[in-house]
C-alpha cells in the first residue's frame, strides 16, 4: 500500500525529517556539524550495503558512465544539504532556518522550468504562499512583531544554499528517474558523498579536537538520523519524485517544519497552542491547493 501511495511516502519522509531536524539540532551541540554529517551517512553505508551492495556493483559500469549526475546528486542532496544546515543552525535561529526552507518548493519549481522546460506552475504558486504563511505562524508563534524583526547572518546564508542544494537534487532525480533501482541508486550516492565528507571530517577534527561524550542518548540520535532520515526517508522521497516528478512533491516540504514543532513539543513537554493548530491548516490547505493545481495542469497536457 505505502509502495503504491506516493502521498504515504511524502508523509513518511517529512515527518522523518522534521525529526531529524530536532535531532541534528541537539547532536550538533556535541559533534561538529562535517563529523556529523560523516557519521550519519557511514552508519547509512553499512546499513545499506549488507543488502544493496552486490547489486550496486552489478551497476558500477552504468554509475561510472553517469558519474557527473552521481556526483552532482551526492554533493547537493546527501553530503551538501545535510552538511550545510547542520553548519548554518550553529548560527542562525530556527526560525530563519525553517523561514528559508519553506522556500525551498519555489525554488524547485522554477529549476524545473529552467532545466527540465516544464511549463512554469503559475497556478501551483498561490497554494505554495498559503503553506509558506502556515511555516511563518508556527515558527514565529503566531506574532508578527517577530517575523518584522528578524536579522540575518552568515548562518542564513548557508541555510539559503542548503535550500538550493535540496531544490538541485530534487530536480536532479527527476532526471535520473526510472534509470536505476532506488536502493543501489542511494547507496552509491552515500558512497560519493562519503568521498567528500571524510577528509573534510578528519580536518575538522584536526583543527577543533572535539571531545564528544558518547552515551546513549548520542548514539540513539546518530542511528536515527543514519537509518530513518538518511535511508527510510531518501528513499520515499525519491520514489515520491519518479511518480508524481518535483514540482508536486516540493509542496510536501512545508511539513517539516509542522513536524518539527510537534516533535519538539513533545519532547520539550510544550502545550499545543492555537497558532500550532492555526498553522498546520494552512500548510496542510497551502499543500492540497497546490497538488490539485499541479494534478489539474497535467491531466488537462494529457
Amino acid at each position: 500500500m505505502i509502495r503504491q501511495s506516493p502521498y504515504i511516502l511524502l508523509l513518511l519522509a517529512t515527518c522523518i525529517w522534521g525529526g531529524n531536524f530536532v535531532a541534528g539540532k541537539a547532536l550538533v551541540e556535541h559533534i561538529p556539524p562535517i563529523t556529523l554529517a560523516a557519521l550519519r551517512w557511514g552508519i547509512a553505508f553499512l546499513l545499506l550495503l549488507p543488502f544493496y551492495g552486490k547489486q550496486t556493483w552489478r551497476l558500477r559500469a552504468e554509475f561510472l558512465r553517469n558519474w557527473k549526475m552521481l556526483v552532482f546528486l551526492s554533493a547537493t542532496g546527501v553530503a551538501g544539504f545535510n552538511t550545510l544546515t547542520y553548519v548554518a543552525v550553529q548560527y542562525t535561529g530556527s526560525i530563519n532556518a525553517s523561514l528559508m526552507n519553506s522556500a525551498t518548493p519555489i525554488l524547485v519549481v522554477i529549476l524545473t522550468w529552467l532545466v527540465m522546460r516544464e511549463k512554469l506552475a503559475w497556478t501551483a504558486l498561490p497554494g505554495i504562499f498559503i503553506s509558506m504563511a502556515g511555516v511563518s505562524w508556527i515558527i514565529s508563534r503566531g506574532s508578527l512583531s517577530a517575523l518584522l524583526h528578524l536579522s540575518f547572518n552568515k548562518g542564513d546564508l548557508l541555510m539559503l544554499t542548503a535550500v538550493l542544494c535540496w531544490a538541485l537534487y530534487s530536480v536532479g532525480m527527476k532526471k535520473v528517474a526510472g534509470r536505476f533501482p532506488s536502493s543501489p541508486l542511494l547507496l552509491a550516492q552515500v558512497v560519493v558523498a562519503l568521498i567528500l565528507l571524510i577528509p573534510l571530517s578528519l580536518t575538522e577534527v584536526a583543527v577543533k579536537s572535539p571531545q564528544i561524550a558518547w552515551n546513549s542518548a548520542l548514539i540513539s540520535g546518530l542511528i536515527y538520523i543514519g537509518l530513518f532520515a538518511s535511508i527510510i526517508a531518501f528513499l520515499s522521497w525519491n520514489r515520491a519524485i519518479e511518480i508524481l516528478g518535483p514540482q508536486r512533491c516540493a509542496g510536501f516540504l512545508n511539513f517539516i517544519p509542522m513536524f518539527s514543532a510537534i516533535f519538539a513539543t513533545a519532547f520539550t513537554g510544550e502545550s499545543l497552542r492555537v497558532y500550532h493548530l492555526l498553522g498546520a491548516i494552512l500548510i496542510v490547505a497551502g499543500v492540497y491547493i497546490t497538488n490539485y493545481a499541479m494534478k489539474k495542469r497535467q491531466t488537462n497536457a494529457a
